[in-house]
């Protein structure tokens, strides 16, 4: 059984905040494999909110970094 915090839509708002929130810190770590897929997505929007990869999929689910941490914030809220 999958858990709802994992295939439920992410709301836009948290989904722009954590976006923005991974690509503030990639900026001073670059070469793992996580930064650089956040680092060709931003060269591939430029500036555009409308083409990040969260919003490629179904419930801003596009991007796996966002997803993970929507997935953490939510458990983490949940253990509270």
């Amino acid at each position: 059984m999958m858990n709802a915090d994992v295939i439920n839509p992410i709301p836009l708002e948290i989904a722009i905040q954590l976006c923005e929130e991974i690509r503030g810190e990639i900026d001073h770590i670059w070469y793992p494999t996580p930064a650089r897929w956040c680092l060709h997505c931003q060269e591939q929007t430029s500036a555009g909110l409308l083409k990040r990869g969260f919003l490629r999929a179904a419930g801003n689910r596009g991007c796996l970094l966002v997803n993970a941490r929507y997935a953490e914030m939510m458990y983490r809220k949940s253990a509270l």
